[in-house]
């Protein structure tokens, strides 16, 4: 199961504005726009077939614009979509590829199947004699532990020059996964505060790799790599088995998401399985919003 067909990436939702609902099996979530007397409908990397005649009767319901459906690679068939009146849509709301780390491989195996880069980096971090702290979520009193966590990540955004929404959009995230939660820090050995943190979400037998922070001296301590590798073995030990990157850059859609090429390279580093989504599909029920993506996608073709 993706994370955001999970009950706790609903509440999450629900706790920004958004309306849950569940139509075959599949959370759907609807945003009203009230100015309009009307709604977006997004259902994101949902299981195949998708119940068509239900989604119909859920945009009357809520006078939706339009529904941007991004579906799973299993048991998809496009010209069903097509049927139903859907079309290739303009718009990327969540990634459309990743990497698959498979945990249930022995340690000795999965440490092999890292690039020599990864290994090499690894070991000097390693090295650096850095130490590695947990914060499970699931034990409560992690709010001043979220405050560094997100210290770090805003300092990321800063380097990498990425925009991202503020803390308490952030800790409502992590208020939905705290029983599933693990924040990793990393530390030198004379410092108090950490130089780099990665924030990981498992459930369903996967581990997610959700958000990352570091300073120039994490970079200098290679502390992410050994983050990374430290997540793995965590997750190996909880039995998960599929380790998650959440979104790499994807050159089928080149002029999308480009602030992603470099931390993509890093997640590739760690090799693994490439999963690339569909192009998600969009069905409109308002033809001068029809007609408008139509134009923008012939457009975004010139």
């Amino acid at each position: 199961m993706d994370i955001r067909q999970t009950k706790q990436w609903g509440k999450y939702l629900a706790g920004i504005g958004w309306l849950v609902e569940e139509v075959g099996g599949i959370q759907v979530f609807i945003k009203k726009i009230p100015i309009f007397n009307s709604s977006v409908i997004k259902i994101q990397h949902h299981k195949n077939p998708l119940p068509f005649t239900m989604i119909d009767k859920l945009a009357k319901k809520y006078n939706a614009i339009c529904v941007i459906a991004e579906p799973e690679n299993k048991r998809l068939n496009l010209e069903d979509f097509k049927k139903a009146g859907y079309f290739n849509s303009p718009m990327l709301l969540t990634h459309t590829s990743t990497i698959y780390i498979d945990l249930t491989q022995s340690e000795k195996k999965l440490w092999n199947s890292l690039s020599e880069n990864a290994r090499r980096n690894i070991k000097k971090a390693q090295k650096n004699n850095l130490i590695i702290k947990k914060v499970w979520t699931k034990d409560g009193n992690y709010e001043d532990r979220f405050k560094l966590f997100f210290k770090l990540f805003k300092n990321l955004t800063k380097l990498k020059k990425f925009w991202t929404p503020g803390f308490d959009e952030y800790f409502k995230k992590l208020k939905a996964f705290e029983k599933c939660s693990i924040l990793f820090f990393a530390y030198t050995k004379n410092s108090p505060e950490p130089i780099a943190t990665i924030w990981v979400s498992y459930f369903n037998n996967i581990a997610v790799y959700i958000n990352t922070g570091i300073t120039e001296d994490g970079y200098g301590h290679l502390a992410n790599y050994l983050l990374v590798w430290e997540a793995f073995k965590t997750c190996k030990k909880l039995g998960v088995k599929t380790f998650d990157f959440e979104g790499i850059y994807d050159q089928r859609f080149p002029k999308e998401k480009k602030t992603w090429v470099n931390f993509s390279e890093f997640k590739k580093r760690f090799h693994g399985t490439l999963i690339e989504y569909p192009k998600p599909q969009m069905k409109c029920y308002n033809l001068f919003f029809k007609l408008f993506f139509l134009c923008s996608k012939v457009l975004s073709r010139s």
